[in-house]
């Protein structure tokens, strides 16, 4: 069958170069993607036009048209989503599916096309939305051609478009991006990862911007890669003047960016008078600043509770603090504001923080002004101290690993200032355990372990402590252990109030914790913590290994060996691996009847050129080996 389906595609392109006039009724046949487009690929776009023609400084449309073609099922092509709220219009949505010759199965209907909610993460209550369809066929290769058409307005027609120009495993044969605006409204644009400069048009008082590329191969997705803004091409850019419901901004560097930010707060840290009677009396024996802080921050945590509302301009304007002091509530820019307001009251300044909360794929720039932003925290600059403010159980100052490590605009009353959030160093993120496992001769066990958090270690059994009921809670920690067919019989978690800091501590039952054989026991060492994950080998790495977080793994486990039984094999010698990124140790001690695996596992934040990933890649199979080594015991003779 492959071969006969071979032998048709290349009769067919050959027809294609002899009668073009014989595919006058096909649409983008598979047939005549060329192979070097074709390798490593599992789609390939065919055709992508994108074009923004804004008419003002508030107000634009965007058209856009898509063919693509799925070469196998891990294509995830299928389907276009397009994002809208009250203040954008999506005019047109379709879809058309051809077949692998190009002819058309079926154009899809309308009532294909869902409509959800857009919830951010942040906000529960919103008015962005977006449109989903979803283009279903099984017969691959087959090819769908998305359209649609949308005005966009308010805080949709500032984010300008943000070209991805390609994906992982996606070549492209030709795609187009154009941007055409008044004149006198300025385009900022920056071009990543490819050699693509615009071609630049002046016509009837508008000026166009049109980048072209042709020819793109697929880009293999790598383990430990970069960001996909460092690797993949993309055009990113941003209005020089904008205006929301009458709010003129600027993105022409961050200072004005601020600016635009900073009056959009200005007037909004008023407190009422017997709030703010009420905060002069709580902070009125605190003996420094710091001790304020913490105060007051408790008090928002007491009284306050996150909910979002997100309607238009409040996208990016908070509630004032007097609306989030009578109602008791607010979203990250509210409740950040009303914190600002309290220590304002107390003489602290603090300024509220632009923020990209999460994975990070693309970090600020100085030289380039475009909000990537999806959060706000507080910052106390004369204290250095940061606060995130939709946290009801986070100790004061600390932020979290998804805030840490990364650049921020702080809005100012002189406009946007970029600073840098404090990194959460491998020694910060220490996870400590010390557990006792009793093996019985049937290979059975029971254990109690003990283990302290603090850093981003800590933030999963805070959460777990806070939100979680009993029976979620040892369902969730039943999840996370790697113990196997572990009878969970008392457990206690618990989080510090003041520091970033957490103790969990267990005790149960394992019926099959080693593997009898005959006279032998095999007793695993550390099934506690092991690594996984090891991982793909590769040949050709073509991009820089990257970790852009550390941590440090102590761990003690302590074996109390059945009576019976004596030590026949045991690991040969300690175990010390030293390199720039990460160090492993561990070494098993041994007394009679017992047995302790000590291991320190550590890795700290790190970037290698692409060839050094193949050495990375065995200290990582060294570790693993090391975590699976056992401890083989005997029957003593009697």
């Amino acid at each position: 069958m492959r071969q006969l389906m071979a032998f048709l595609y290349k009769t067919l392109a050959l027809l294609a170069l002899l009668a073009p006039w014989a595919l006058t009724a096909q649409t983008y046949p598979a047939f005549t993607i060329p192979d070097s487009l074709r390798a490593g690929a599992n789609e390939v776009v065919r055709e992508e036009s994108m074009e923004f023609v804004a008419q003002s400084d508030k107000e634009g449309v965007i058209t856009y048209r898509k063919v693509v073609t799925l070469l196998n099922n891990n294509s995830e092509a299928d389907q276009v989503v397009v994002f809208y709220d009250a203040d954008t219009k999506v005019r047109r949505l379709e879809a058309h599916l051809y077949d692998a010759f190009g002819q058309e199965v079926r154009k899809v209907g309308k009532n294909e096309i869902k409509d959800y909610a857009a919830v951010d993460g942040f906000s529960i209550y919103q008015d962005d939305r977006y449109k989903l369809l979803e283009v279903h066929h099984s017969q691959y290769p087959y090819t769908v051609a998305f359209e649609y058409e949308m005005t966009v307005r308010g805080l949709y027609f500032v984010t300008f478009p943000n070209w991805a120009i390609q994906d992982y495993a996606q070549s492209v044969e030709r795609a187009r991006l154009s941007i055409t605006l008044p004149t006198d409204i300025a385009l900022y644009y920056q071009v990543l990862n490819i050699n693509l400069e615009p071609q630049v048009q002046e016509a009837a008082g508008a000026t166009t911007y049109n980048w072209s590329v042709r020819g793109l191969k697929a880009v293999e997705q790598e383990p430990f890669s970069p960001s996909d803004y460092e690797i993949l091409p993309r055009v990113i850019t941003a209005p020089g003047r904008f205006n929301i419901e009458g709010n003129e901004g600027s993105m022409s560097s961050w200072q004005a960016y601020g600016a635009f930010v900073n009056r959009l707060y200005q007037g909004r840290d008023q407190l009422p008078p017997t709030l703010a009677a009420e905060v002069r009396a709580l902070t009125a024996d605190a003996t420094s600043n710091s001790e304020k802080i913490a105060r007051l921050y408790r008090y928002l945590q007491r009284n306050m509770r996150y909910v979002s509302v997100q309607l238009g301009i409040g996208g990016w304007q908070p509630f004032d603090a007097t609306y989030v002091a009578e109602n008791k509530y607010g979203d990250c820019k509210a409740l950040s504001n009303f914190m600002k307001a309290l220590l304002r009251e107390v003489g602290i300044t603090a300024y509220p923080v632009l923020i990209k909360n999460g994975a990070l794929p693309y970090e600020v720039q100085e030289d380039f002004t475009r909000p990537f932003f999806n959060h706000v925290i507080l910052c106390v600059p004369d204290e250095d101290t940061w606060l995130e403010c939709t946290s009801t159980n986070l100790p004061p100052g600390y932020i979290g690993a998804g805030n840490c490590g990364r650049n921020v605009l702080l809005v100012t009353e002189e406009g946007g200032k970029l600073a840098h959030t404090p990194a959460l160093r491998a020694e910060d993120n220490r996870a400590i355990s010390r557990t006792e496992i009793k093996v019985n001769a049937d290979g059975s066990a029971s254990a109690r372990s003990v283990l302290q958090a603090s850093g981003a270690e800590h933030e999963g059994y805070r959460s777990a402590a806070a939100w979680l009921s009993r029976e979620d809670l040892e369902k969730w920690f039943m999840k996370e252990s790697s113990l196997p067919s572990l009878h969970l019989e008392s457990l206690q978690v618990n989080a510090n109030p003041d520091k970033p800091e957490a103790t969990l501590e267990w005790q149960g039952k394992m019926p099959r914790y080693a593997s009898r054989a005959g006279k032998r026991l095999f007793i695993p060492l550390n099934l506690l913590n092991p690594f996984e994950g090891l991982p793909k080998k590769m040949d050709n790495r073509r991009f820089p290994v990257v970790v852009q977080s550390g941590f440090t793994h102590i761990d003690t486990i302590i074996l109390d060996l059945p009576h019976d039984f004596q030590v026949e094999s045991q690991p040969e010698g300690a175990i010390e691996l030293n390199e720039e990124y990460a160090s492993y140790q561990a070494k098993v001690v041994l007394e009679p009847g017992k047995a302790t695996f000590i291991r320190r596992f550590q890795r700290r934040p790190f970037r290698l050129p692409a060839e050094q990933y193949e050495a990375f890649r065995s200290f990582l199979a060294q570790v693993s080996k090391a975590d699976k080594t056992m401890l083989v015991l005997v029957e003593k003779k009697t």
